[in-house]
């Protein structure tokens, strides 16, 4: 018995390892060799199709918005298409050894479908990522605030952002969270400054100071500016303050610094005009009892 078995054995290993068969084997190794190479081929053609494609002219019209967007698409059209090319390239591999691959194209529409109901929060990920991009209101770069984290977003994936913070802190957040958020890259923002008088002090003096120094700080920084400041007056009235605000419009990303070199110059001109800038306090009325 085990002497037909090995016969049997042997005359299996022989028949793999005929010549035939070894040439058949052969052909099909230089086959999948081929397909590897040509996938490659075709993905570096792609990726440099899809980035020259999206890359803007430095010369060109609105550069800076078209270089972010290019710097957000990018890396996720590339990404698509390696899956798309590994899939065609991966049957093609399966179906040269053999490998019934009408079977594998079917039920992969099946499995999907069981995928997508067992995780609907996937889905939901790729489908809002896939209208926020595509809306272009948020792009590689940008500075944004999403829900209590706020910081530059520094890659935009197929489900999620990632999202470096000031203090290098990196935060991913699936779309699916982005329920809202502020994007400080979009046009405009303005400078902002709110500053206390004492109630002893002329408020109309405090407001024609603050009128003055914002006045000089936009002419010293015009390729910033784009509309003249506004000191919009008393804004409410504090326990110990009387307070004013002076705003500026200004361009994206730009605010921070202009409201940090405002404050210095109220501080100072401030002081130099003897106005004060009150700290809180409090009145206490003594009493003394009747004996």
């Amino acid at each position: 018995m085990f002497t037909q078995y090995m016969n049997s054995f042997w005359k299996a290993v022989l028949s793999i390892f005929s010549p035939e068969n070894l040439i058949l084997w052969w052909g099909k190794f230089i086959t999948i060799i081929i397909i590897l190479v040509v996938a490659k081929i075709a993905l570096s053609v792609i990726n440099k199709l899809i980035e020259k494609s999206l890359t803007p002219l430095k010369k060109s019209k609105n550069y800076q918005k078209r270089i972010s967007r290019a710097n957000t698409l990018i890396p996720l059209l590339q990404s698509i298409s390696k899956y798309v090319i590994y899939f065609i390239s991966g049957v093609m591999v399966l179906r040269e050894l053999g490998v019934d691959t009408t079977a594998i194209i079917a039920s992969a529409g099946v499995v999907g479908l069981a995928i997508g109901f067992g995780a609907q929060s996937l889905v939901k990920d790729v489908l809002s990522g896939a209208f926020l991009l595509f809306e272009g209101i948020i792009s590689v770069g940008d500075s944004v605030n999403i829900g209590e984290h706020s910081g530059t977003v520094e890659v935009i994936g197929l489900r999620n952002i990632h999202l470096r913070k000031f203090s290098g802190e990196l935060r991913v957040i699936p779309f699916g969270e982005v329920a809202s958020f502020g994007n400080f890259n979009k046009e405009f923002m303005r400078a902002i400054v709110e500053v206390g008088v004492a109630y002893e002090q002329d408020v109309e003096k405090g407001m024609k100071t603050l009128e003055e120094i914002a006045n000089k700080w936009a002419e010293e920084n015009k390729d910033i500016v784009l509309e003249p400041p506004i000191v919009q007056g008393v804004l409410s009235l504090g326990f110990s303050e009387v307070t004013l605000r002076v705003a500026i419009k200004v361009k994206p990303m730009t605010h921070w610094g202009a409201e940090r070199e405002l404050k210095k110059r109220i501080k100072d001109t401030f002081d130099k005009e003897g106005i004060e800038i009150p700290f809180p306090r409090q009145v206490v009325y003594l009493r003394r009892e009747k004996k």
